[in-house]
């Protein structure tokens, strides 16, 4: 019953291992990571291939040596504990494979991008306590809207309207200016695949005999919803006279927790929102919660709540150091 939920890590070790104590010691059952999962790196000087190359090089060696052991060192000595993760804007599309694998090869592990799985800890509780416990489902959408960096491996257009960020050519393709590490297999926007996001999952072919129900489903976004405590940037002044936003979620993300009313939303992407705005609000009668991400200080930023009353929650800032 007791889950966490923690954002952009970005590779940082030591929040990861402080993480894993967490989920010790507070005997977590449930840990969600709602995007960002793997290193950056600087590449001045260099062309936007070898940008790619090199940051897919960097999260692939951090996925193989780092992260991979210490999740599978974990979760093999805590096999009540599921960890249930996206990725993000910054991770290379192209290591979604090792990823993947590592969901394959690790009893515990979920990657959860464009996917439906049973939430486990439920499952098992739903067995003793029927009438209290529901039986829920995780899903995972990393895409965010244009405006996040050169990586756009999980970069959609909101809409039909292809708005482009500031400051960039309005007649520009995001897909020409930025980097792929993959192609793209299909350019529907982030309002096509929402419109109805039952049968989106079942064009994904990964979620097994499991059936969509909003009411029922955890749902982890890298992008928060537009215009929310959850998605406060700090004043980013003007350009060409124009005033830039100080909000920067995804609007059709918005609309579609208005809709469809998911059990709960977790999301990330702006690490700040948690300073400037607040970690949970609520679009309707859904929780929605950014942990925000202090990892430039080695600082974890996680949020802990009752899974099966998310009313029940609480934001700690804890030092790696």
């Amino acid at each position: 019953m007791h889950a966490v939920a923690v954002a952009d890590l970005h590779g940082n070790v030591r929040l990861y291992e402080l993480l894993l104590r967490i989920a010790d010691a507070w005997r977590i059952s449930s840990v969600f990571i709602t995007g960002d999962l793997l290193p950056g790196g600087e590449f001045s000087s260099v062309s936007e291939a070898e940008v790619g190359t090199g940051l897919v090089d960097l999260q692939r060696r951090f996925i193989e040596r780092t992260l991979a052991p210490l999740l599978q060192s974990f979760l093999a000595a805590h096999r009540h504990t599921n960890i249930y993760a996206i990725m993000g804007n910054d991770d290379c599309r192209a290591n979604e494979a090792l990823l993947r694998q590592l969901d394959e090869a690790t009893p515990g592990f979920h990657l959860v991008n464009e996917r439906l799985v049973e939430l486990r800890d439920a499952k098992q509780m739903h067995a003793f306590f029927t009438d209290e416990i529901p039986l829920l489902a995780v899903t995972g959408y990393p895409y965010v809207p244009p405006g996040a960096g050169l990586l756009v491996d999980w970069v959609k257009y909101e809409n039909c309207v292809r708005l482009s960020p500031p400051g960039m050519d309005p007649c520009a393709d995001i897909y020409d200016v930025g980097i792929q590490t993959v192609p793209a297999r299909t350019r529907t926007t982030i309002a096509d695949d929402l419109a109805d996001y039952g049968s989106y999952l079942q064009r994904s072919g990964k979620n097994g005999h499991l059936s969509y129900e909003a009411g029922r489903t955890i749902h982890l976004f890298h992008s928060p919803p537009y215009n929310t405590p959850l998605d406060s940037m700090p004043p980013q002044g003007r350009h060409d006279h124009v005033r830039l936003p100080d909000h920067v979620g995804s609007s059709e993300i918005g609309k579609f927790i208005e809709r469809v009313q998911p059990f709960l939303v977790l999301c990330g992407h702006c690490h700040e929102a948690v300073v400037l705005g607040s970690y949970k609000t609520q679009i309707g009668d859904t929780w929605c919660v950014n942990p925000g991400s202090q990892t430039h200080i080695d600082v974890l930023s996680v949020v802990q709540f009752n899974v099966y009353d998310p009313s029940e929650m609480k934001q700690l800032f804890i030092s790696a150091r």
